[in-house]
């Protein structure tokens, strides 16, 4: 009888502590499951449709991720239906901005980005075309991002000069000499601002001679004898 009392008291003992065990095991399952934040995948390109890489991506001014080699970036910790502004930032490149509004996890944006270098080819092929408007709003796109301030002005002060605004092409080629930028085809651009847009025979012979002197080309030594 005896042990029959100890036996029920044991079993008793152990009905008790099931309730304790499933929330002790409760507590820690709540502490040790990873909770997974709301994401959205991205992906930028540039003018070619070719990846870039290492884009720092900015939301509502934050930086939060950044492109890998394939072009991908993944945000993290955002709020479903809120309204966010995303820029993203390269060295050498147009920034980009948008707003979206995060909606499912499934979500992807996709980003084109544009070099500096990319811009001034797109400002050169317009200049081709005589699209000069077009070939400005370009150069001061590629101006913003970065790109290289003698190719950019150039071509600025070989435009002016196609319109015919002399003084305007005379006022940027000198911002290039003073620059410190010299080279033959810069004194060419002097020597028909001076002739076609100033009649000054004197400084296009002038530059015409500079231009010889730092690169001899015989139509330039043609145009400087008068041939």
């Amino acid at each position: 009888m005896e042990k029959n009392t100890q036996f029920k008291k044991g079993n008793k003992m152990k009905i008790h502590l099931l309730p304790a065990l499933c929330c002790f095991f409760l507590f820690v399952g709540c502490h040790t499951t990873k909770v997974v934040m709301p994401s959205v995948q991205g992906m930028i390109y540039d003018a070619d449709n070719e990846s870039v890489s290492d884009v720092e991506i900015f939301i509502d001014g934050k930086k939060n991720a950044v492109s890998d080699i394939y072009g991908h970036f993944t945000l993290t910790g955002l709020t479903a239906s809120k309204d966010y502004s995303l820029r993203a930032a390269k060295k050498g490149y147009e920034d980009v901005e948008l707003l979206f509004t995060y909606s499912v996890p499934s979500q992807v944006i996709y980003l084109h980005m544009y070099s500096a270098a990319e811009l001034l080819a797109s400002a050169e092929a317009m200049t081709e075309e005589k699209k000069f408007r077009e070939a400005e709003a370009f150069l001061n796109r590629a101006e913003l991002a970065g790109g290289n301030f003698l190719g950019i002005n150039y071509l600025r002060a070989c435009i002016k000069y196609l319109v015919a605004d002399y003084d305007s092409a005379l006022s940027i080629a000198n911002s290039i000499i003073d620059a410190g930028y010299i080279d033959s085809y810069i004194y060419l651009l002097f020597a028909d601002i001076y002739e076609n847009g100033f009649s000054d025979s004197n400084k296009t012979k002038l530059y015409l001679q500079k231009s010889l002197e730092l690169s001899y080309d015989p139509l330039v030594e043609k145009r400087l004898l008068g041939k």
